[in-house]
């Protein structure tokens, strides 16, 4: 049986304000790929999993959806798993590769695409080849993936668009440095959005970051350089925060309660830059009025994601008909693999048997009855047809391929 790729999807929520989108973390992941190596229906495999989505890419004879959605649950304790028709699962290769590729370039959206996702696949490939799940098929499909990554590089000015609010606030900080010599940055509300600008502004080299929140235990998952790097203060701590940091970023939804306008009003050394993530806070509109105080809230930050995303519509314009064109490429080399494979196959269901001549394993009997008709062609038609059915009992081709066009064009051609 020739077998197949299959990819199961999960999507989070980008800004959930309540808590921490689902994924595997290196070590659940580790154990997941350690499950999928132990089970003899895969062949091959790749996972990627990011706070943002996971992909479990393998390649097997059989649907596994049941039994790997199954091992992510066992990789999570309590009931940290989503329920399973929030994963999705697709058999559509040419779907999934398109649906892969895109991701991983960047070109998923097609107005004006999504972050690049190239360094984070990459990491999955090699973590994959570590643990010997890279098959032909697989190591093909990523020379595929490499060679698209030169040619974006040379023939579309390659760049890496982040369109999400975390890495805009990361950005936006950049810009903003220049204007204040070694910047003192607040946290205020520590949720799923609040952690994932932490992350980006501690790999950005941003350090001793205060996070305020209303227990440490937010911080609990922290690992790493991430544990080292930020100073707690509870929530009552607030008004001397603001007082001592020179950057402020607010996700609470309360801001108006929790942050009343006197905390501001208070004869600063320096300007605070007061960035309000919130959707229900009016905080920044007052705030407008304070001398010392520059405000920014979600309305700012679209404008600059919609200027970033009108940028990248031209650069979209130039890659994504390169990836297509590559990918073609690919399903081209796996149709034909598949088709050598199939081919293959079918004379496996042949033996040399009587008079030198090669019937079906399918006739019941260990030595078909042979006369002088035997080579009549209604027998051979029907030798053959029944070597397609077996075929088509065991292969998950029988919704696609016609036998009955198959035994007209045998003998139209032979």
């Amino acid at each position: 049986m020739v077998g197949q790729f299959r990819l199961m999807s999960f999507s989070t929520n980008l800004y959930n304000l309540k808590s921490d989108a689902f994924y595997l973390d290196f070590e659940e992941t580790k154990q997941l790929m350690l499950d999928l190596k132990s089970w003899p229906e895969i062949q091959e495999s790749f996972i990627l999993s990011l706070p943002e989505r996971i992909e479990i890419l393998y390649y097997s004879n059989f649907d596994l959806e049941d039994k790997i959605y199954e091992a992510v649950t066992g990789c999570k304790s309590g009931n940290a798993v989503p329920i399973k028709n929030e994963f999705n699962q697709t058999s559509d290769e040419e779907k999934l590769f398109i649906h892969l590729s895109e991701l991983c370039f960047g070109v998923k959206a097609s107005n004006y695409g999504t972050t690049p996702l190239f360094p984070q696949f990459s990491q999955a490939y090699n973590f994959a080849a570590e643990n010997e799940m890279i098959g032909e098929f697989l190591e093909q499909w990523w020379e595929n993936i490499i060679s698209t990554d030169r040619l974006l590089k040379y023939q579309a000015d390659y760049q890496l668009p982040n369109f999400s609010i975390s890495y805009i606030v990361s950005d936006l900080l950049t810009e903003l440095v220049n204007k204040v010599k070694g910047p003192k940055i607040a946290i205020i509300g520590f949720n799923a959005l609040s952690k994932r600008i932490y992350r980006n502004l501690t790999k950005q080299g941003y350090g001793k970051i205060t996070i305020v929140d209303k227990s440490i235990t937010s911080c609990h998952n922290f690992k790493g350089e991430e544990l080292h790097n930020f100073t707690f203060e509870p929530m009552n701590k607030v008004e001397s925060v603001i007082g001592e940091n020179d950057i402020l970023i607010s996700t609470l939804e309360d801001a108006d309660r929790l942050l009343p306008l006197q905390y501001f009003e208070h004869d600063f050394l320096d300007t605070k830059i007061f960035i309000d993530l919130s959707i229900k806070s009016t905080l920044t509109s007052v705030l407008g009025d304070y001398n010392q105080v520059i405000p920014f809230n979600l309305t700012d930050i679209y404008k600059i994601i919609e200027q970033k995303m009108e940028i990248n519509k031209k650069w979209l314009r130039k890659a994504k008909p390169i990836v297509s064109k590559k990918n073609q490429k690919f399903f081209d080399w796996i149709d034909n693999k598949k088709a050598q494979k199939m081919l293959a196959l079918i004379k496996t269901y042949l033996q040399e048997n009587v008079n030198q001549n090669l019937y079906s394993r399918v006739l019941t009997s260990d030595e078909p009855r042979s006369n002088v008709d035997l080579a009549h062609h209604k027998i051979n038609t029907m030798v053959l047809k029944k070597s397609i059915e077996k075929i088509k009992r065991n292969t998950q081709y029988k919704d696609i391929i016609n036998y009955d066009k198959i035994v007209n064009e045998f003998y139209q051609y032979n």
